[in-house]
């Protein structure tokens, strides 16, 4: 064969894999295995050749703004001066203490006064950290879980900034039913910008410092949120049924909780041992829970954010054991609580085995290396029950719509309620143990961090892993607690 036939029969053939869908798309039954790009997470056998058609219907969608969004588009996103506006404001710091000394005897006007302050430091606290999405490097904020981010941040700040004052406790019912659809409607911001973190470390598009330090802050402004949000539903709650009844001097809110640590532990410890007995051919020799040291300690503290704590702390550390000890006696977790007038300290040991002395500042790093990036994403679309739609409503000119849930009754009221609230932790920790994300620990410290506590992590490689959890009591600390971190 000539050098020349040679190339056309080789021009053919390119020819022929473009019409066929490009080299990205061929059949299961070609000897050819694509390069694997900046963006491949899904494994090419996860597509079908019909899923791989519809992808490729969009392809012409593609641009530097989403055609789908009526909020992410250049005269909003350049200029948009009411935005701008409410990001050069600044917020109200308020603590813990400020919260509850105000809820501690509820009047009529004390409820309007939270509802309006809650109206009013919403759209100041949303507004920058949508500022904080605009000024990252483009390719980034348009990654499409950041732009979900970036269309759910501005969907709630639209909403709050039309709300006009409210004058009555009627008003405030109304308002309060917005607030809840809001918090049921935003539950999946935190999956999407977990997804966004990967995507950027696979993309390599920020540096592991930038990266790190954006997802911190985008997570304690996100907690700062929902406790205010969250302490004026409880506030209004309580009025409703039991207006004008005094608290008990440490009240903090009714969104804390006296948490007996032993049992909480016990609980956590279940739950994470009943997950790796769906997949773990060693179901009955798991290994036990040992707890010592202050048994009868108790502290006030939200149950969510202590639960996710301890479990993906416990989780690692059971996984480690299993994957460590291949037969034989299983060695126990122990935990040692330590309980002081300041604080609480949990000590969590096992023999999972180590880490090497390299990999322990990398586990606080939402930064990862694109393999591991791409696990942990493809894990994400493996989670059963994990919200990753948008369900946010626009009108066609971008102005946000927020449907409050009806009433069950014959009434023309609106219903919500405080509690029972959408909790995307509870996802996360419900997610089989085989779906590693890679996020637990850089989570659980910016947690810890926001609670004035610390989460630290101390390695004998070929051994084991000492973890230390400290907590600060609330009622020592609630005038520093960081709800001004907006």
């Amino acid at each position: 064969m000539s050098f020349t036939t040679s190339r056309a029969h080789m021009k053919e053939r390119s020819l022929r894999s473009l019409l066929n869908g490009r080299l990205h798309c061929k059949r299961f039954n070609s000897k050819y295995t694509p390069p694997i790009s900046s963006f491949s997470y899904i494994h090419d056998d996860a597509l079908s050749d019909i899923k791989k058609e519809e992808i490729a219907k969009h392809m012409q969608d593609l641009g530097p703004f989403p055609n789908y969004s009526n909020i992410l588009n250049p005269q909003h996103f350049y200029q948009n001066t009411v935005l701008l506006d409410y990001s050069k404001k600044h917020p109200h710091p308020v603590s813990l203490r400020q919260l509850a000394g105000y809820g501690n005897t509820l009047t009529k006007q004390k409820i309007i006064n939270s509802a309006n302050f809650v109206r009013i430091e919403l759209p100041i606290r949303l507004a920058m950290r949508i500022r904080d999405l605009q000024v990252l490097p483009f390719g980034v904020v348009n990654n499409f879980h950041m732009a979900q981010l970036y269309e759910s941040y501005y969907h709630s700040f639209n909403a709050f900034r039309k709300i006009g004052k409210i004058n009555t406790i009627e008003e405030n019912e109304k308002f309060c039913a917005i607030l809840s659809a809001l918090l049921d409607d935003h539950t999946f911001n935190l999956p999407h910008l977990m997804m966004g973190a990967l995507e950027v470390s696979i993309a390599e598009s920020l540096p592991q410092e930038k990266l790190d330090s954006f997802m911190s802050t985008m997570l304690r402004s996100r907690i700062s949120r929902r406790l205010i949000v969250e302490e004026h539903l409880s506030l209004s709650e309580n009025y409703r049924k039991m207006p004008y009844v005094k608290k008990p001097p440490h009240y903090l809110g009714e969104i804390f909780q006296n948490c007996k640590a032993v049992e909480h532990l016990n609980e956590v410890a279940e739950r994470v041992k009943s997950l790796l007995c769906n997949q773990n051919p060693l179901a009955k020799e798991l290994p036990k829970l040992e707890i010592d040291g202050d048994l009868n300690c108790e502290f006030q503290f939200m149950i969510p954010h202590l639960h996710y704590m301890f479990h993906e702390i416990l989780r690692n550390s059971f996984e480690a054991t299993l994957n460590t000890t291949k037969e034989g006696f299983l060695p126990p977790v122990k935990v040692t609580i330590i309980d002081s007038k300041h604080d609480v300290m949990f000590r969590i040991s096992d023999q999972g085995g180590g880490l090497h002395n390299s990999q322990l500042k990398s586990i606080w790093s939402f930064g990862k290396s694109p393999e591991l990036a791409r696990k942990s994403l493809a894990n994400f679309h493996r989670i059963p029950g994990l919200q990753l739609h948008s369900n946010l409503q626009f009108t066609a000119s971008g102005s946000s719509v927020v449907t409050p849930k009806e009433s069950s009754s014959d009434t023309d009221d609106v219903e919500w309620a405080s509690g029972n609230k959408k909790s995307t932790l509870e996802d996360l920790m419900a997610r089989p143990h085989e779906y590693k994300l890679g996020m637990g620990l850089p989570m659980c410290s910016v947690y810890a961090d926001y609670w004035n506590g610390a989460l630290q992590m101390n390695s004998l490689e070929g051994y084991g892993c000492d973890t230390s959890l400290t907590l600060k009591k609330l009622g020592y600390h609630s005038n520093v607690i960081q709800l001004d971190r907006a």
